[in-house]
């Protein structure tokens, strides 16, 4: 019974340093012509958006939306891939449910 406590805590403590591992992981988004690039930190913060002055200075609002939109939600999928890479080195693939 030890040995099984012993066991889940080292789980823990290797799931809690790969959560601070995702929580830095930084994932960089860019829309396919370039002008707008989004920085996700984790799987869901937004760390910083870079929209091209040019860009920004000859596009509509209802098309900036519409490109801002995509980049981040290309950013996101891919910090979720990479969050699902992580976990499953240390769960060998297995899905756990809240992480």
């Amino acid at each position: 019974m030890f040995d099984k406590m012993k066991q889940a805590g080292s789980l823990m403590k290797q799931m809690n340093s790969l959560k601070k591992k995702i929580d830095k992981l930084e994932t960089l988004s860019e829309s396919k012509d370039g002008n707008i690039q989004v920085v996700i930190q984790g799987t869901s913060n937004v760390k910083s958006i870079k929209i091209n002055d040019e860009f920004l200075s000859q596009t509509s609002s209802k098309d900036l939306e519409k490109n801002l939109i995509k980049a981040l939600n290309e950013a996101i999928k891919e910090a979720e891939k990479s969050s699902k890479k992580i976990m499953s080195e240390v769960t060998g693939g297995l899905n756990i449910p809240g992480l």
